[in-house]
């Protein structure tokens, strides 16, 4: 069923109200406990510098620090090792890392799949002669990284839509090398995500909705900590996520005054912010929005036996906003 932007507003106040109703009051006066926290460019993984610019953390007591990464697999090592406390990437790659080993769980919603707002597209060259999923039989895709979520959701659409899978071929490209690979024809489709999607306008054009194949709704990317962190510290965890989810209220009512911010701290050219189609972040962690896509990674063999999005959710404070 299609969800409007006016009933993820009304989820958002519902949300935050949970959230503050079980806090009773403001954090203990004292001084601000500092958090490093990983993010990676562009808007769904931004909500860190909202959260920072306009106080939340703050609010909570918090002195949050924003340490810039160019991936997820990235994030989690630095949060295995204790450089960062938190980061952020897809649902997915949390859940193959946990069952490596490496045990992360994801404390909070970062973006969800919108339809009526897509950040991430499958595109073609603007002149490519391309106009269905056969059409890519036999043909070069780029993805930002090899079996992570974003090459497995090209896939399920491209298998949904009748392409052969067996006949295309994967190769990495980063996000800003997308366009011009697409225009030289080097590769003949790729998933860009926003705001490159805006900026390349003029070479590349849509092709396809990958993420949508997953399903109607659910959490793309979400905040991540280790075990042993939400252990040691749930408080300070608790209030973390409390602080996020108030972010990501405001930034989705807010779009012209998150632009502003966005173009500040990842250095984004104004006139594209404007114009760029924006994320909708989440504001609770439901794991029935992220078991689809631990779905897909058992489809397509990455993860190699089922894992159930309830346990890979860290829900410790009677504060936190549970779906029933």
């Amino acid at each position: 069923m299609h969800r409007g932007p006016n009933v993820y507003r009304i989820a958002a106040c519902l949300a935050l109200a949970l959230c503050w109703a079980g806090t009773g009051a403001a954090p203990a006066a004292g001084p601000l406990i500092p958090l490093e926290v990983g993010t990676m460019p562009g808007d769904a993984s931004a909500e860190v510098y909202y959260g920072v610019d306009r106080g939340f953390f703050k609010a909570e007591g918090l002195d949050v620090h924003v340490a810039p990464f160019t991936n997820a697999p990235a994030q989690a090592a630095a949060v295995s090792a204790g450089t960062i406390v938190a980061g952020n990437g897809g649902v997915g790659s949390v859940a193959v890392a946990r069952e490596r080993g490496i045990f992360e769980r994801v404390i909070a919603p970062a973006s969800v799949y919108e339809p009526t707002a897509l950040t991430a597209v499958l595109m073609v060259a603007k002149d490519s002669p391309l106009k269905s999923a056969p059409d890519l039989n036999g043909k070069v895709i780029g993805t930002n990284g090899l079996q992570d979520q974003a090459q497995l959701e090209t896939m399920l659409w491209l298998e949904k839509h009748g392409a052969d899978l067996k006949t295309i071929k994967f190769v990495e490209v980063p996000f800003p090398a997308m366009a011009g690979a697409l225009e030289q024809h080097r590769i003949e489709a790729a998933l860009m995500v926003e705001p490159l999607i805006t900026a390349g306008a003029a070479g590349v054009k849509p092709f396809g909705d990958a993420m949508g194949a997953i399903a109607p709704h659910f959490i793309t990317t979400g905040w991540f900590a280790s075990d042993a962190w939400l252990q040691a510290h749930p408080d300070v965890a608790a209030r973390f996520v409390r602080a996020m989810l108030r972010t990501a209220a405001w930034a989705n009512a807010h779009h012209a005054e998150s632009a502003q911010i966005l173009v500040r701290s990842a250095k984004l050219d104004p006139s594209i912010a404007a114009k760029m189609t924006r994320s909708t972040y989440g504001t609770s962690l439901a794991p029935a929005l992220m078991q689809p896509v631990l779905d897909m990674f058992l489809h397509f063999g990455i993860l190699s036996k089922p894992m159930s999005a309830a346990d890979l959710a860290w829900q410790a404070s009677p504060a936190y906003p549970r779906a029933k």
